[in-house]
């Protein structure tokens, strides 16, 4: 159905999605929407559609600084606001208090019972292997697809 051409996958999966979204795609021949819309009475005449001109890139250029001056500026009133009303209601020495609480639960912890501090150190000694176990996997997972697109980039500087 599609002359679009096929893309180049690595496993049965990824081929089974690409050619599902090569067939799910589909485009009406011009010819066809004018005999279809010929039989409805009154249907409005539709010519070949006529794409919008991009705008110009200093155009985009000034959007997008604008844009990037609203949000922080947004975001500059927001933190405003918010550290007024955290001032006010004194959250600064509830998040201090906060902030100490797991070194007085160790305490505790430990004053209660003495060997907790070796299973404590165990589950530390963990913690940090899993730190680094999420960090290859997050690395890996990041640069296991990553393929240079060199072609596209040598096309577009032709041009």
């Amino acid at each position: 159905m599609s002359d679009t051409p096929p893309l180049r996958t690595r496993d049965p999966d990824d081929r089974l999605d690409a050619v599902l979204r090569q067939e799910l795609r589909w485009e009406a021949p011009p010819e066809l929407t004018a005999r279809l819309l010929s039989l409805v009475p009154g249907a409005p005449v539709i010519g070949v559609p006529v794409a919008r001109p991009r705008p110009r890139s200093w155009y985009s250029m000034v959007v997008l600084v604008l844009t990037a001056v609203a949000i922080g500026l947004s975001l500059a009133v927001a933190w405003h606001i918010v550290s007024a009303v955290s001032a006010e209601l004194g959250l600064v020495a509830v998040i201090e208090q906060l902030r100490h609480t797991p070194a007085i639960g160790l305490q505790r912890l430990y004053e209660a019972l003495p060997a907790s501090r070796q299973f404590v150190a165990v589950l530390d000694a963990v913690r940090a292997q899993l730190h680094w176990l999420l960090l290859a996997v997050v690395l890996w997972l990041a640069l296991d697809g990553w393929q240079p697109q060199l072609r596209r980039a040598a096309a577009g500087n032709r041009s």
